[in-house]
């Protein structure tokens, strides 16, 4: 199909690259077909060949002949796969569980960085004055945002997780509540006193891990509770046992201790950053689009809210490598542009080089460097420059979200160096990226 850029098979994931315009579209249909298969099943067992029942002969090596099994059947074969997986599966599932509850916050991220540079461009060119009223409009804006970021995440948690969605987002309100504190580091931890045990007291304000591990502990309280009490008595006693219990252990239990695992891996990666700069961004710069190809760096971005929301940091140092990384790749597509003479390829190379310099690098990344080859080695090779680059002098973002060309406002507001910091290593990333596509040449597909 023309529309499939490319297919991959990984950690038994069957992945399809489509353009990001389309993939949405495609997202909800099979969303609404998978409803209502479940709605109403018999109707798909009364169409042989149907699209579900294809899908479900190749997953489950069930002949076509045969009956659709029945949902108990399905779950108890789901079980069993689980507890067949190795551990990088398993692995795998939780990045994609973080994923899957960070990815649909991404607009809001984009919003409110996009918002924080034209502030900082506001601000910093004195176009208006600090007390007029769209200096205001834009600290309301991307504050309200940033208040209401924890209870999305809880709700959005709960969502993906299978509990009660409202319960999540009253979670995530609970633990930034203004009697928590602000955060650890805001003059100390009050220590409150429960009869048996004594538990750190802090709030949560901007923190990923500590509203997500507490929404699980709730939901796995929930469906505990459904197993024991009585249906009668379930629409009244479950919402308010899981809430109390659950958001109970979350605030006293796992938020200290997530926390702390939170803030012991930031720290470690910010003294890596600082004091093996250079070789970090050599590194995850070269690397991060074969990350790219597992479909693990969605999981990335749960480290950098926490990095941003880390009040000993405050700052994204990671986009700025991972940006060099994208920009390379469009760096390749322009050399196989020049060097190819198939003229179908070179529609589809430069088009979509510009579009990884706008930060989408699906279309030439998996279209077309990765199948010839040698391009994706040079755009490993230009990411590993670029990243190195900006890794050595300390280049770092507000926010998360966009590379590319559309990254620089989230630049901006650091300060100009670090503006041109960045700009030099776009355009290092993407010249090493052509020079050396040049050199190793283009292979035919």
């Amino acid at each position: 199909m023309q529309e499939v850029q490319s297919v991959f098979v990984r950690t038994g994931y069957l992945q399809i690259i489509l353009g990001p315009a389309i993939v949405i579209k495609i997202h909800r249909q099979i969303a609404r077909i998978l409803e209502e298969h479940m709605v109403s099943p018999k109707r798909e067992e009364e169409q042989p060949g149907g699209l579900l029942e294809q899908i479900e002969q190749e997953a489950f090596n069930v002949p076509a002949s045969a009956p659709a099994p029945s949902l108990p059947d399905w779950k108890e074969r789901v079980r069993i796969t689980w507890s067949n997986k190795g551990l990088i599966r398993r692995i795998t599932d939780a990045v994609f569980l973080f994923s899957d509850i960070v990815v649909p916050m991404i607009p809001l991220f984009v919003a409110v960085g996009l918002l924080l540079g034209l502030l900082g461009i506001v601000q910093a060119f004195g176009w208006v004055p600090q007390d007029s009223i769209y200096v205001q409009t834009l600290s309301l804006l991307t504050g309200s945002a940033f208040q209401g970021m924890s209870v999305m995440f809880g709700y959005q948690a709960a969502k993906r997780l299978g509990g009660i969605p409202p319960l999540g987002a009253a979670v995530g309100l609970l633990m930034t509540r203004p009697e928590l504190g602000w955060s650890l580091e805001s003059s100390g931890a009050q220590t409150g006193r429960m009869d048996i045990i004594s538990a750190p007291q802090f709030g949560y304000q901007g923190t990923v891990i500590p509203i997500i591990l507490a929404v699980l502990l709730m939901t796995l309280v929930e469906k505990g509770l459904r197993r024991i009490i009585p249906s009668s008595a379930a629409i009244i006693a479950i919402p308010f046992l899981s809430f109390i219990i659950g958001g109970s252990l979350g605030v006293l239990v796992i938020g200290p201790l997530a926390t702390e695992l939170g803030g012991v891996l930031s720290s470690s990666l910010e003294h890596v950053f600082k004091h093996g700069s250079t070789i970090f961004g050599l590194l995850l710069g070269g690397v991060y689009s074969t990350i790219v190809m597992s479909g693990l760096h969605q999981g990335i971005q749960a480290i950098e809210v926490g990095l941003i929301s880390n009040p000993g940091i405050g700052v994204n140092f990671l986009l700025p490598i991972w940006s060099m990384a994208n920009i390379a790749q469009g760096g390749a597509g322009l050399a196989v542009y020049v060097l190819t003479k198939d003229d179908a390829l070179k529609k589809i190379a430069l088009p979509a080089s510009f579009t990884a310099f706008l930060g989408v690098t699906e279309p030439i990344a998996f279209g077309v460097n990765l199948k010839l080859g040698r391009p994706f080695l040079g755009a490993a090779a230009g990411g590993a420059a670029g990243g190195a680059y900006v890794a050595f002098h300390q280049v770092v973002a507000n926010s998360f979200g966009l590379t590319g060309i559309p990254m620089i406002a989230f630049i901006v507001l650091p300060g100009y160096i670090n503006l041109i910091h960045y700009l030099i290593g776009f355009l290092l990333a993407a010249g090493t990226a052509f020079a050396v596509t040049w050199i190793l040449g283009v292979e035919k597909s």
